[in-house]
């Protein structure tokens, strides 16, 4: 999945599960101050991340993310992990 995709794919998440207007998001925005997420939001919001990922989100990790490119930016580590997982033989969070 590209950057592109998974910002778009967010953008998805974020217009369906909290009928936000796309034209309100962008990379910078801040999930809480611009959009006003709260934390039970952002529970849901991991909840698809983990549909896109296969893996759960620490909560250390949770705590850090603030704008929609943080987002972006976790999604993107967290494939690219999963990449590197299977291509070692790794099996975490494959389809059985």
């Amino acid at each position: 999945m590209t950057r592109d995709e998974i910002y778009n794919h967010l953008v998805e998440i974020l217009v369906g599960t909290f009928e936000l207007d796309a034209g309100d998001i962008g990379p910078d925005v801040n999930l809480f101050e611009d959009l006003d997420l709260d934390s039970i939001d952002m529970v849901d919001m991991f909840v698809e991340i983990h549909a896109i990922t296969g893996k759960r989100i620490e909560a250390e990790v949770a705590r850090s993310i603030r704008t929609v490119k943080d987002v972006v930016d976790l999604v993107e580590r967290e494939l690219a992990k999963g990449d590197g997982e299977a291509a070692a033989g790794g099996d975490e969070g494959a389809a059985s």
